[in-house]
């Protein structure tokens, strides 16, 4: 009985720091720089929790550095500069309760002249939604369709952030692209969008809310 207690009492001191680990904030913190090693001040950058789906935001600050305190969980991490080509980091990056996360320095090219659809995704009474998932995927336009033309395919993903906000930069080309946003608890809302080269084309997703049952 001693031996099982004991035996017991082993199990739950090794469980305990795992258990913490997965609970309570972590800081998940890193650095922003261009390609010739400078910090780029003022880049936005966004996480989004795997397990609640919410967003946080923020800013580097002089010296390019950024930090969150988050949750224990995975996150995806985005990230946004003027003049600068933005994205998503490929890989998730784990959040542990008490510990600091150190992400791998994101560097930053200067953006080259292209396209851009920028604006954002609301509900039917104008409430700015963040976290919508929105699909951008090029498809054919009308002269395309009438020529029987074939398209390269292309389609990009991004996560509207805090402010409902989403932008997408394109290649400078004429083209045509379908975005649909979709939100848990929402009707999904797709719109078609006609660019030229380097215009800037505004666009507002609408989205209803799914009637309870």
């Amino acid at each position: 009985m001693i031996r099982a207690a004991l035996t017991l009492l082993v199990l739950c001191v090794s469980v305990a720091p795992l258990f913490a680990s997965q609970q309570g904030t972590g800081t998940l913190k890193g650095r922003i720089e261009d390609e010739k090693g400078k910090p780029i001040a003022g880049a936005e950058v966004r996480v989004r929790s795997v397990r609640s789906g919410s967003i946080k935001e923020t800013k580097t600050d002089q010296s390019g550095n950024y930090s969150f305190d988050l949750e224990a969980d995975e996150y995806s991490v985005a990230f946004d500069a003027d003049g600068y080509q933005g994205g998503t980091m490929t890989s998730m990056q784990q959040v542990e309760g008490g510990r600091e996360t150190k992400v791998k320095t994101i560097t930053l090219s200067k953006a080259k002249r292209s396209s851009l659809i920028r604006g954002a995704v609301f509900d039917t009474s104008g409430v700015s939604l963040g976290g919508a998932r929105v699909k951008l995927v090029r498809v054919p336009t009308p002269e395309e369709e009438k020529e029987h033309k074939h398209i390269r395919s292309f389609s990009m993903e991004k996560y509207s952030n805090s402010r409902g906000e989403i932008a997408f930069r394109l290649p400078p080309a004429r083209a045509r692209y379908r975005l649909t946003a979709t939100l848990e608890g929402y009707k999904p809302d797709t719109k078609i969008v006609d660019v030229n080269e380097s215009e800037g084309v505004p666009v507002s997703l609408s989205m209803e809310p799914l009637k309870k049952r």
